[in-house]
């Protein structure tokens, strides 16, 4: 992770959220790599962060350990807006960089008392924090109901780095919440119908349009703080 400071575009992106950059000399932005945490559940909640490019996969954990697929996060919003208002300082899930990522951080220990008194601010957060609530049944809801090429079309769609798909398929199979065989059956049948290509390291995706066409916007976090 690099630590910047703040372009003119991102004093203009807090401005819509009510917030003078001038009154916030401490707030930088933050770049992230592919594959860094920006959070880790549990951790303390050092900061809050406003989403200005990338996609990042968020994860809660189950009480057996596992690890459950909520939404992603892409190029829009606020990360650390559930825990600031309702007072906990500590993460409550993981966020982990699928792209590469950009964001504007404010540490919470300076400025916790001044977001949660701007009138402004706090009416963003309550739109978008009542947009993910509703997104996030949506999504529960898939992950009970829609099958598991579905589900992991939109996971190759969102995951993808460019057109590769290389992560763990043992983490995948926990996340998607199916056997490690149930899905190596469905990414062969991707493969099959000409969607994916095996390669050493991974899935190519050689049907963007068809895997599009699979997926839906299944996993997507939609937010209106831009």
């Amino acid at each position: 992770m690099k630590k910047l400071p703040l372009s003119d575009l991102d004093r203009e992106l807090l401005s819509r959220y009510g917030l003078d950059s001038r009154l916030l000399d401490k707030a930088m932005r933050f770049s992230y790599s592919h594959g860094e945490f920006l959070s880790r559940e549990g951790e303390p909640l050092d900061f809050i962060c406003f989403v200005v490019s990338g996609k990042a996969k968020v994860l809660i954990s189950l009480s057996d350990g596992k690890q459950m697929l909520l939404a992603h996060f892409i190029s829009d919003g606020i990360i650390g807006d559930v825990e600031l208002m309702t007072g906990k300082m500590t993460h409550g899930s993981t966020v982990q960089v699928v792209t590469g990522f950009e964001c504007i951080a404010l540490p919470l220990g300076l400025y916790k008392e001044t977001l949660r008194s701007n009138t402004i601010f706090v009416n963003h957060v309550a739109k978008e924090l009542a947009e993910k609530l509703m997104q996030r049944a949506v999504n529960g809801a898939i992950n009970t109901l829609q099958p598991l090429e579905t589900r992991l079309s939109a996971y190759v769609m969102q995951s993808a780095s460019d057109v590769d798909f290389c992560e763990t398929l043992t983490e995948v199979a926990l996340m998607l919440g199916c056997s490690y065989r149930h899905l190596l059956r469905s990414l062969n049948k991707l493969c099959e119908q000409g969607v994916l290509k095996k390669q050493e390291n991974g899935y190519r995706v050689v049907n963007s349009a068809r895997l599009a066409e699979l997926a839906g916007d299944l996993y997507v976090l939609r937010v209106g703080g831009k």
